[in-house]
This record gives structure tokens, C-alpha cells and sequence, in this order.
């Protein structure tokens, strides 16, 4: 698979925050303004600087999945993609290590709520060997930041459940009529 390939679930727009100090956030996602565009933004998983809520994370009871909101998906998306993927922690192709793809959400979804699965909905299986949501875990002391990204696709990936990540995204990269991402951190104490 091509860098170019890869890309595609990664393009690099911008960084969020990089602390997750308890004592110093609020505890609410970061606020966003509505630009009109299509968007894949963080919920009440996050904290108001843009890190991870450890609930999210290895650290957590859980490792649950993070709640996401959609905005202004394009006309003619039969289907939406999203990725994760470590910015900070290469993938044994070099790449940057692949946390969790789903794919088959409707078009028609204006997010995902925390720790579920939309129906009919696929999860590949990730660089860590799991086909479902693995959250962040860098070495104790290292920020790593994950980037999320959100893609619109004019026709349906017909691959089954467990399918590799990186051939979801190289059969995902033709279709892509948009893409919208952000980056969250982490860092582990």
C-alpha cells in the first residue's frame, strides 16, 4: 500500500492541546465553531483542551470508545469511514499506527454515541491485532496524539468485518468525495 494510500486516513490539518491535567480543564470537549463544513468533532469524551478523557484510553474501566459528532456530511455520501490512528507511533509498514478503522456508517449519522457501534457498521482490523476500538496507551510520561479522521465515500465498501485496516482505507480511497478530521492527545502519568 502506498503512503499516498495511507494518507488519505491521515491528512494532517492541525493539533489539538497536549495536556490532560485534570486540575486544569473544565472537563467539556473543546468548543468549535460551526463552519458550514463537513466536520468530525470531539464529545464529551475529551477534555476542553483537546486531550482524551482517561476513560477513553487504556487507562480507563473500559477503553471505551469515544462519543464523536458529525456535522454537514456532503450530498451524495453513501457511506462514512472513520479512522485513528497514533501521529506519534509508526506501524511496522512505517506508517502511522492504526488504532481502529469502522467503516459502513450511515450517511444519515450525525455521530457516534460513547462505546457503541452503528448498526450494520464494520470495524478492520487494527495495527494492535483487534478488529474494534483500541484507545491510546503511549509509554508512561509521552504524549502521543491521535489523529481522527472522517471520510465520505460515493459508493459502499463491500469487505467483511475484520477486514485489514490498511486495505479498507486503499479500497476506501477512490471513493472519497470529502474529509474531515482533528487531533486529540494523550499523556499517561
Amino acid at each position: 500500500m502506498t503512503r499516498k494510500a495511507i494518507a488519505v486516513g491521515i491528512l494532517l490539518l492541525g493539533l489539538a492541546g497536549c495536556s490532560n491535567d485534570p486540575k486544569t480543564d473544565s472537563g467539556h470537549p473543546p468548543a468549535v465553531a460551526d463552519t458550514g463544513q463537513f466536520a468530525v468533532l470531539p464529545d464529551d469524551g475529551f477534555h476542553s483542551d483537546g486531550s482524551f478523557d482517561p476513560r477513553m484510553t487504556c487507562d480507563g474501566s473500559g477503553d471505551y470508545s469515544p462519543p464523536l459528532v458529525f456535522r454537514h456530511v456532503p450530498a451524495g455520501t453513501a457511506e462514512l469511514l472513520l479512522s485513528m490512528v497514533d501521529d506519534d507511533k509508526t506501524s511496522p509498514q512505517g506508517d502511522p499506527l492504526i488504532h481502529w478503522v469502522q467503516w459502513k456508517i450511515p450517511a444519515t449519522a450525525t455521530g457516534l454515541a460513547e462505546h457503541t457501534e452503528p448498526a450494520g457498521a464494520r470495524e478492520a482490523l487494527s495495527d494492535l491485532g483487534e478488529a474494534t476500538y483500541n484507545g491510546p496507551c503511549p509509554p508512561a510520561g509521552q504524549t502521543h496524539h491521535y489523529r481522527f479522521t472522517l471520510l465520505a465515500l460515493s459508493k459502499p465498501i463491500d469487505l467483511p468485518n475484520g477486514t485489514a485496516a490498511r486495505k479498507v482505507l486503499e479500497a476506501a480511497e477512490p471513493l472519497v468525495i470529502s474529509t474531515a478530521d482533528f487531533v486529540a492527545s494523550y499523556k499517561r502519568g
